[in-house]
């Protein structure tokens, strides 16, 4: 009730009794002065906070729900890691043939005939690889002919290139080359080369092309023939790729601020959390991945290792086909060690190796194969906790109640709690800033939070409710009414049994707690009539 409507109830009193005095001798009845002790009630904060405002700085696509509404933080990210692709590499290769031109006397000709040829069969010679098949991207092929001592005639020779294991669409790659120019370039993409241990066959023929009259060939004359591939690259390859060591990839982390800043000061105890890592393997070949550091860590420096099973260096399954993956799973053995940890990033550094100690087999892989490390971690909100601290600001304006002269004051709770903590709560006055200038409570009066009881799963039985009233000084209320803001701070622990014991217990999406926070003020008030 505000002043000006004591003060006109007062009136209105006065008014009545004036309004009888024929009934009454005034003057013996005359009010010199009303004083009257009414009481202001005023709303301060309320509201709702729910489990989910633990996690108020948390991603938001990190926070999942099971089917039965309790609460788990989900994280999965890729690791960072070397394709082994990358450590294949073909360098161009040049090959160089001889083709002796039978010398003597060309009579004139109307059709063509093949005049000379040189089968042989040339090696890549790639190392360590020995390569039985390889699809081909990006790569070009470049033919040089040059005759010793001089071209016997233009236009009279014509040199054919054919590769009979190098095909595409099952067609092999066969090219003439004109002499009237020394040099042509084809490309290979998509062409398929069918190898033994990088061993190919090749072919030159020389033509004789019609003419109309007759060609002296000169003893000796030959054809130098210079076969350059360029740019060797593969869309897939097949065989076997050698034994070697991937380089270490540069050092990654993973943050995982898992609640955000709410228990940067708790003690927590998490129950049944999850943290495995998979292992999604793209390539035909023995392989064995290295984790040359795998810790969590805290932002404070401290660090715990992250036990694995099976340890590292670990085999990793591979597929039976080229475009299929293989799955390895890993699991991590320390998983509630880690957790209650409570770390702000995973540390790793990683490493592979192929067909360790082998001399021979039937590797595959594509350009596009990979080897993918997922890390995985789920977090139940389900365990027990104390000293989560949480706050929240309000906005007040007691303006219109300051010039009211307080007597005293208190400020009554009502709080019902689904969500199985209890609370110590102190109220901060702040001005528009946000700059405390002081708190309302006493350390006695914080503990008005009651947790909810729970069966022995840790579920939800009945809320907790608590209505106190806790005095407050008069200069304390001062302050409150030139207040713009209230700070409410929370200092929670989570339930115990009966014996004072902490349980594990859970937090479902529904639980949450009701707040209310009002002010009940006694003023005092003197009307002179």
């Amino acid at each position: 009730m505000k002043r000006w409507s004591v003060v006109y109830f007062l009136a209105l009193t006065a008014g009545l009794v004036w309004s009888c005095k024929d009934a009454f001798n005034t003057d013996d009845y005359k009010l010199k002065k009303v004083i009257g002790n009414p009481t202001l009630a005023l709303p301060i904060a309320s509201g709702d906070l729910v489990t989910n405002d633990f996690l108020s700085d948390v991603d938001q696509t990190q926070i999942k729900v099971y089917n039965d509404g309790l609460i788990y933080l989900f994280y999965q990210q890729t690791l960072k890691t070397q394709s082994i692709r990358d450590l294949i590499i073909f360098p161009s290769r040049s090959f160089t043939k001889i083709v002796p031109v039978p010398p003597g006397t060309l009579p004139a000709r109307a059709s063509e005939i093949q005049y000379a040829s040189l089968n042989t069969t040339e090696s890549f010679s790639f190392s360590p690889e020995r390569l039985s098949e390889i699809k081909l991207k990006n790569t070009t092929l470049r033919v040089t002919v040059t005759f010793a001592p001089t071209n016997p005639a233009s236009g009279v020779f014509e040199i054919q290139l054919r590769l009979p294991n190098f095909q595409l669409n099952g067609v092999p790659f066969q090219r003439r080359i004109t002499l009237n120019s020394t040099t042509a370039t084809f490309s290979l993409t998509d062409y398929v080369a069918v190898l033994t241990d990088n061993t190919f066959p090749m072919e030159v023929a020389i033509f004789e092309k019609p003419h109309p009259s007759s060609v002296t060939i000169t003893n000796p004359t030959t054809a130098s023939v210079r076969i350059d591939f360029n740019s060797i690259d593969f869309q897939y390859i097949k065989g076997f790729f050698g034994d070697r060591s991937a380089l270490n990839i540069p050092p990654e982390s993973i943050d995982v601020d898992a609640f955000g800043t709410s228990l940067n000061t708790a003690n927590v105890s998490f129950a049944q959390p999850k943290i495995s890592l998979s292992v999604s393997n793209d390539y035909g070949i023995p392989t064995k991945v290295t984790f040359g550091s795998l810790e969590a860590r805290k932002s404070n420096g401290s660090k715990l290792p992250v036990q694995i099973n099976p340890a590292s260096p670990l085999s990793v399954n591979s597929p039976a086909t080229l475009g299929q993956s293989a799955n390895t799973d890993v699991s991590v053995t320390n998983t509630n060690q880690l957790i209650n940890f409570a770390p702000n990033q995973f540390f790793y550094q990683l490493g592979a190796r192929i067909n360790e100690g082998l001399t021979s087999g039937a590797n595959f892989c594509a350009d596009t194969s990979k080897i993918r490390v997922t890390f995985k971690a789920e977090i139940p909100l389900y365990g027990k906790a104390t000293g989560i601290v949480l706050a929240d600001t309000f906005d007040i304006d007691l303006s219109k109640a300051k010039d009211t002269d307080v007597e005293s004051g208190a400020i009554r709770s009502k709080i019902s709690n689904q969500l199985p903590l209890d609370a110590f709560i102190q109220l901060y006055i702040a001005n528009a800033n946000s700059i405390i200038t002081d708190s309302l409570f006493t350390n006695a009066q914080t503990a008005i939070v009651k947790a909810s009881t729970v069966n022995a799963q840790g579920e939800l039985i009945n809320a907790g409710v608590t209505e106190t009233e806790a005095s407050i000084p008069k200069e304390k209320l001062d302050k409150l009414f030139d207040a713009k803001k209230i700070i409410v701070r929370a200092r929670m622990n989570t339930a115990k049994d009966g014996a004072g014991n902490q349980i594990d217990v859970k937090f479902k999406s529904s639980y949450k707690m009701n707040v209310i926070f009002g002010l009940k003020a006694k003023l005092k008030l003197a009307v002179d009539l």
